[in-house]
């Protein structure tokens, strides 16, 4: 039978729990200064469905497109770069300059630990891209184009993408030495995932050996599931399986490897 808490350790996680709501208000403050993350990572994707919700040519079925909208076709897309551009690009860079600057090993003396400080980031990056993604979802019903798939399936997938994304993310910035490695890992991983999420080319125009590469990629993986939702159905499990595959392996190697000095 275990013991019940003692005092002091009722004490410790209101302490440890307060340290993460106070570090959550100052990143939040911070991301609120940063006008190119939240131009790039917010702004610019909701206008982008704004656009292509409203734009008759981009409601409309298309042929080419196996059936699907413009409009349908890129929400996936839009939610998966808005988590790549937070929790891949702009949240390692964050940490590794944290570190290089000495905060991480400050924090150690202080009730708010590091590991305060990335559940924190977690929460953080994560509920921004839930939000941006839900908006996302509901500008196109307010247009007039209700959404007609699995909801439950689609909440879920998304959910699940973000994250996956954020466990990459916290990886990158635990195999970085220092915030241009960074930044420059966060870049070309930024692209590579926008690719395979069909951000130039719809998944729908992929050939068939691109398209299963696609696949086994975190954002191949969450574009396919997430347009199975919409379709009505549950996702296909080899997409489930590769986003839980990525969100486990990332955050096991990414604890087991992050430096704090």
């Amino acid at each position: 039978m275990t013991s019940p808490p003692t005092t002091t350790d009722a004490g410790t996680a209101r302490s440890a729990s307060g340290a993460t709501r106070a570090l959550l208000r100052n990143e939040a403050r911070l991301l609120r200064r940063e006008p190119a993350t939240v131009i790039w990572a917010v702004v610019l994707p909701l206008v982008a469905a704004t656009v292509l919700a409203n734009v008759p040519a981009t409601r409309s079925p298309n042929a080419d497109l196996g059936g699907w909208s413009f409009s349908q076709v890129y929400l996936p897309t839009l939610i998966i770069l808005t988590a790549s551009l937070l929790s891949v690009q702009a949240l390692p860079a964050l940490l590794a300059k944290y570190r290089e600057d000495g905060i991480l090993k400050r924090l150690r003396t202080t009730p708010a630990s590091p590991t305060n400080l990335l559940v924190a980031l977690f929460v953080l990056m994560g509920g921004v891209s839930a939000a941006v993604a839900l908006l996302m979802t509901l500008i196109p019903v307010v247009s007039g184009v209700p959404f007609r798939g699995n909801g439950l399936a689609f909440g879920l997938v998304v959910v699940l993408t973000l994250v996956s994304f954020t466990a990459l993310g916290l990886l990158f910035a635990a195999v970085s030495p220092n915030s241009r490695f960074a930044t420059g890992i966060g870049t070309v991983a930024f692209f590579v995932l926008a690719f395979f999420a069909g951000l130039w080319i719809p998944r729908s125009l992929f050939p068939a050996t691109l398209a299963t590469v696609a696949d086994w990629t975190p954002s191949g993986a969450a574009s396919r599931a997430m347009l199975d939702s919409m379709q009505g159905d549950w996702p296909a499990v080899q997409s489930v399986f590769v986003l839980v595959l990525y969100a486990a392996v990332c955050a096991v190697v990414a604890t087991r490897m992050f430096r704090w000095e």
